[in-house]
């Protein structure tokens, strides 16, 4: 029915263009989906890196205490 209106009103041309601009609002979809995707991806990398980098930081600390006690034992 909506065709038909386009078609009616606008002619060919205005089909064509009725046409045009749903392809490009279904790309417009489509592209903002994947960046939501990507943008979700991104955040679950870094919390993993994050939890990463807080493991080894208190895997530091906690040798250089170790190192710290050895060393004031010695004395």
């Amino acid at each position: 029915m909506n065709v038909l209106k386009t078609l009616i009103l606008g002619g060919p041309l205005g089909l064509a263009h009725a046409v045009r601009e749903a392809r490009v609002a279904r790309r417009l979809r489509r592209v903002a989906t994947l960046m939501d995707r990507e943008r979700a991806l991104h955040r679950e990398h870094m919390a993993q890196l994050r939890a990463e980098l807080d493991a080894l930081q208190s895997r530091q600390i906690s040798s250089t205490a170790r190192a710290a006690s050895f060393w004031k034992g010695l004395s």
